[in-house]
């Protein structure tokens, strides 16, 4: 009886006290590190006997950068309830790190600090420890540099935040030397155990500031992208191009804004302001002349000595902007830029498997961009008597900031031809052979469906000036259909390392890959791709919409804040940018309810817009073509009956079953002619039309029906803007009639 009663006062002891769940024991540590292949080597310089002597939860993950992380003596955790818990039950401040696997400046910080024992006996006794992969966890990034901002005023990476065992940040910064690093905990870990009133009012300080307040709508002018271009204008390097000081980053959104402008209200000042941008980020440095693909932004304003790392999205990103600065001007330089950045990811980033890797570092050999620089010595040996060949193309002068040798630059871009670029090609591509012989990078071979996405963007674009890219297109959109779509319960999944699948999709995801479909299904006519551009959309709209204040949350993670949502382009586009563009694409090829979500979309952040609108490119150029027409070479009437495409000196009308539209002659009054108002131009011949009988009419009707190809000849190679004006009507009933712009002489004539 004594024992029943024992058992009954421990059952009731043990429910008084808060359960926490550990999923991890010391020896399970252990066993999932002696589990680990023979390809798996211990990033850390403590060892026993060729084995690592710290083991902590990192290892059970297989983020390329978490587990550069397991073998710290730090007592690191994931982002996840197991961490959380334990700071509550031990009343402990928790030390959040975010970074990244080819992040420069976290590899320093991880070598002077996390793997330093005197701050790993810091952390461990005093705080909870969790490390996150920016690049897997965005939303989670995002909301920590939120509070970095407010606190401090910036961001970056590594971003270090200590955080209440509630989870609310007071105290963050970006990378601490040692001594720093810890005189900071030390005095954070005093404050905490003396003063913690003190920490909850400054994380009550930070939870005021990022509080969701409730924006009013807004009338934004039509004229809004002309306003937000101005704005970018006044920030123009007219030296070395780009916008502001160092460092300098490349901007794409607002680029693709800028070129649109110049399309829409040609100028010189525009006009000078994209050549000479891209002239200099092409010229090398920023750019890698010898393999193709741009660096992550340069340390210099003049766009010369870069940040090593090369990221998936700004290939994609960039691609974009110089196709565009290719089909905007004709200069064939930006067409070879745009291909030797597409090719240099097929070629090197690819899984074999299918999908693209995320990044290559900028380290090897313990060294920051010691993969890409030379001596004059190593390139005369390699070049042999053609080196003089290439000092005529390649600035070796003023170049370096490593001693003695040298990022390769051109010493004029744009004075270089077709034949010059084929010589150039012969002698980079001996170089380039030589490189591959070095240490290379650490490539992440995380394949993050967003950025995947990106890429299918980029390459559909690249179809349109070389169709063999659409198959590519294809391929890549089959594999994320196939590997990140789970169709039995509609969902998406983001990550895919070493062919396992996880981590289920956030909105940017849903937002990139839908909109990559759709362009897809433009350049493809694949129904497929349509129908699931549509389905994700729907699926978004359901998980992520803010019902109560409109616009797309990041997440539905609860630990963040989802209440603030934003448009801001930074490094990479905004999803609620392209959501805007999406839903109005939608709109016009499927159903035009789309058009009042993203007018919903667009009043949530009315407001903050107008204030300031060039930092807002991406849904500023957006709705300008939604206001003032989108230029492209393929557009839609009457909810997707119609499709035009301008390719080559023709225009396109591809017309649905069921339907047609008056011809460019029509018979009777009150019918509205097929037309093309264009200026500038030689000649236009319409196709003669076929008549029909129709119920509404005793008379024959001369019509277009299925295809039709209106041929036209402009007076010069410029791109210009042109409207079609027709009426769709079925055998019953003519639809109002439609004028739609279109964009003739943009591309490959």
């Amino acid at each position: 009886m004594s024992n029943l009663f024992a058992l009954l006062i421990l059952k009731i002891v043990l429910f008084l006290i808060p359960v926490v769940s550990f999923s991890h024991s010391q020896d399970e540590l252990i066993d999932s590190y002696n589990n680990k292949s023979s390809n798996y080597h211990p990033r850390t310089k403590h060892f026993n006997f060729k084995k690592a002597k710290f083991t902590n939860h990192l290892i059970f993950e297989n983020s390329p950068y978490l587990l550069q992380h397991a073998h710290n003596p730090v007592n690191w955790y994931i982002f996840g309830d197991e961490a959380f818990n334990l700071a509550k039950q031990q009343n402990k401040l928790i030390f959040l790190s975010i970074g990244y696997a080819t992040c420069h400046w976290c590899h320093v910080m991880e070598n002077e600090s996390f793997e330093d024992l005197e701050v790993a006996k810091i952390l461990n006794k005093n705080f909870i420890s969790i490390k996150v992969d920016r690049e897997i966890l965005p939303d989670v990034d995002k909301h920590f540099m939120d509070i970095s901002k407010v606190l401090t005023g910036k961001g970056g990476w590594p971003l270090n935040v200590v955080l209440t065992p509630n989870g609310d940040g007071f105290f963050a910064g970006t990378y601490f030397p040692k001594n720093d690093l810890i005189a900071n905990l030390q005095n954070l870990r005093n404050i905490w155990k003396n003063d913690k009133q003190r920490i909850f009012e400054i994380s009550q300080q930070v939870k005021d500031a990022m509080a969701t307040t409730k924006n009013l709508k807004v009338k934004l002018p039509n004229n809004l992208q002309v306003i937000a271009v101005n704005e970018l204008l006044e920030n123009f390097d007219e030296f070395d191009g780009g916008f502001g000081d160092a460092p300098k980053f490349p901007n794409e959104a607002q680029l693709l804004m800028l070129i649109d402008e110049q399309i829409r209200n040609p100028s010189q000042t525009k006009l000078t302001a994209i050549t000479t941008t891209l002239d200099a980020m092409a010229s090398g440095g920023f750019y890698d002349i010898i393999a193709g693909g741009f660096h992550r932004y340069t340390t210099d304003t003049a766009w010369k000595f870069p940040h090593f790392e090369k990221m998936l999205y700004n290939q994609a990103q960039l691609s974009m902007v110089y196709i565009k600065a290719y089909k905007l001007t004709k200069n064939e330089t930006y067409k070879l830029i745009a291909t030797q950045t597409i090719d240099y990811v097929l070629r090197e980033m690819k899984d074999k498997n299918g999908g693209f890797y995320t990044a290559t570092d900028a380290d090897s050999e313990g060294e920051e961009g010691a993969f890409f620089i030379w001596s004059v010595a190593e390139m005369k040996k390699i070049l042999g008597v053609e080196f003089a060949k290439f000092e005529k193309y390649f600035d070796l002068s003023h170049n370096t900031e490593f001693a003695d040798r040298h990022i390769i630059r051109y010493r004029n871009i744009s004075e270089l031809t077709n034949n010059n670029f084929i010589e150039i090609a012969k002698l980079t591509n001996r170089l380039y052979l030589a490189r591959q012989d070095r240490s290379k990078p650490f490539l992440d071979n995380k394949i993050l469906l967003s950025w995947n996405s990106l890429f299918l963007k980029a390459l559909v674009e690249m179809s349109s000036i070389d169709n063999k890219y659409l198959t590519q297109s294809q391929e890549l959109a089959n594999f994320l259909i196939q590997d990140f779509y789970t169709s039995n319960n509609k969902k998406l999944q983001r990550v895919k390392i070493n062919n396992t699948i996880s981590q289920e999709a956030i909105f940017v995801d849903y937002s990139y890959f839908a909109d990559a479909l759709l362009d897809l299904f433009d350049s493809s006519n694949e129904v497929k791709y349509l129908h699931l551009s549509k389905n994700l959309t729907n699926i978004a709209i359901d998980k992520f919409w803010d019902i109560d204040s409109f616009g797309f949350r990041l997440s539905n993670n609860f630990r963040i804040n989802n209440k603030n949502k934003d448009i801001y382009d930074g490094a990479i586009f905004n999803p609620n940018g392209v959501a805007y563009n999406l839903l109005n694409k939608l709109a016009v090829r499927i159903d035009g309810k789309y058009k009042d979500i993203a007018q919903n979309l667009l009043s949530a952040f009315s407001q903050q817009i107008i204030i300031n609108p060039s930092i807002y490119p991406g849904i500023v150029g957006n709705l300008n073509g939604f206001k003032n027409g989108y230029l492209r070479t393929v557009n839609y009437g009457y909810n997707g009956k119609i499709k035009i495409k301008t390719f080559r000196n023709k225009i396109t009308i591809n017309i649905a079953k069921g339907w047609h539209i008056n011809a460019h002659k029509v018979l009777q009054d009150g019918l509205i002619a097929t037309n093309v108002d264009v200026k500038s131009v030689d000649k236009i011949l319409y196709p003669t039309g076929d008549l029909m009988n129709l119920g509404f009419s005793e008379e024959k009707i001369n019509t277009y029906k299925d295809e039709v190809v209106i041929d036209y000849k402009l007076k010069n190679s410029m791109p210009v803007i042109g409207i079609l004006n027709l009426q769709a009507c079925s055998d019953e009933v003519c639809l109002p009639p439609q004028s739609i712009k279109i964009l003739l002489n943009y591309g490959k004539l």
